[in-house]
């Protein structure tokens, strides 16, 4: 008897999910052949930020928090020295961790001490994007003005994988919707020959749609590697290049047949 019950109840897990309630009505779907494709468009960026961090690291949490906190204002009052106003800079607020070493439970250098951190962001004017030149003359002088403030390159992997290792300038698009079209577009036509294979193989005959769901694409192992940082700015699209920011969206379709 036993038995009997452990396999009912392993035939109820692994065929459904077992609900309580008022009984509904049960209804019998269409069948449907589902297909996901993806597309991709191109974009110009017209947003640019530069990635920084203010660091502090101290034997006790609250030193390394004092000092952090007099950086964050060193750095705050170069940049309105330099002119960028506050609806152009962001700070994450501050962040703490161990220092000396994170891999002390796995037999390594344990803590030394604790670190505070605070990531600074600064989106620079898009008008600067038509002047490759004058572009890279006003990165790099603001990355040497908070240098000496006591800020230090953010660690933004944006093109680690490059012989030039770490990128601190992230692009982007302020509206994306129609590269997003483009690439649906894209995606929709891959995804009708996929379906049309599939129904010959099954003999059968593709009738419509029967819905479309559309999401941005999975990001590039570059930008799963840059998606800390990354995750507090306010755009889907990043690319560590100002000539193409890459739009991929995911498309998956319903096709009903008969």
């Amino acid at each position: 008897m036993k038995r009997m019950c452990f396999l009912l109840l392993f035939v109820f897990i692994s065929t459904g999910t077992l609900s309580f309630g008022a009984p509904q009505a049960q209804t019998n779907p269409r069948p449907t052949i589902n297909v996901t494709a993806e597309g991709k468009a191109s974009a110009k960026a017209d947003v640019a930020i530069v990635f920084m961090t203010v660091r502090s690291t101290s034997p006790l949490a609250a030193d390394a928090l004092e000092q952090n906190n007099k950086k964050v204002q060193d750095v705050k009052g170069r940049l309105t020295a330099l002119g960028y106003k506050d609806e152009q800079v962001k700070f994450s607020g501050n962040r703490f961790a161990p220092a000396g070493g994170g891999l002390y439970l796995m037999g390594g250098q344990r803590p030394t001490g604790f670190d505070v951190y605070n990531n600074v962001f600064i989106y620079l004017d898009p008008q600067l994007l038509n002047d490759v030149a004058q572009f890279n003359g006003r990165v790099s002088s603001l990355l040497d003005e908070l240098s000496k403030a006591g800020a230090s390159p953010s660690n933004t992997p944006l093109s680690s994988i490059s012989m030039g290792g770490s990128s601190v300038v992230a692009f982007s698009v302020k509206d994306p919707a129609p590269y997003e079209k483009q690439a649906t577009l894209q995606a929709l036509e891959k995804a009708r020959p996929l379906a049309d294979e599939i129904a010959q193989r099954m003999k059968v005959q593709i009738t419509g749609i029967e819905s479309t769901t559309v999401s941005p694409a999975g990001r590039t192992d570059v930008e799963r590697m840059a998606a800390s940082p990354l995750e507090e700015v306010p755009y889907q699209y990043v690319s560590s290049s100002m000539e193409e920011v890459p739009v991929r969206v995911r498309v998956d379709v319903r096709y009903t047949y008969k």
